[in-house]
């Protein structure tokens, strides 16, 4: 292979990788980024991302469903102990 051949597309190379470099910095920056925030707003319009609003009142009824589990769990135990007393009481 011949310098003089390889001396163009070295050149040719040195100026068309940062236009393609430039060109796809502003595609990027002037297409897509506008395009992923109407996505993202749609989505959250939609609901399918819960907002904080939502997100709170979620969190107290998880609060309040973890309290009421407890709370039953307390008393499946104590229920448990109080058959162990009847059945160790009865022999």
């Amino acid at each position: 292979m011949d310098l003089r051949l390889l001396i163009p597309i070295m050149g040719i190379g040195l100026v068309m990788i940062p236009v393609a470099g430039l060109t796809l910095t502003l595609v990027v920056r002037f297409a897509l980024k506008p395009l992923v925030e109407s996505l993202a707003d749609a989505i959250r319009d939609a609901g399918v991302m819960p907002t904080r609003i939502g997100g709170r009142e979620e969190v107290l009824q998880l609060t309040e469903q973890v309290q009421a589990l407890t709370d039953e769990v307390e008393r499946l135990r104590e229920i448990g102990e109080f058959n162990k007393k009847l059945v160790s009481g009865a022999d």
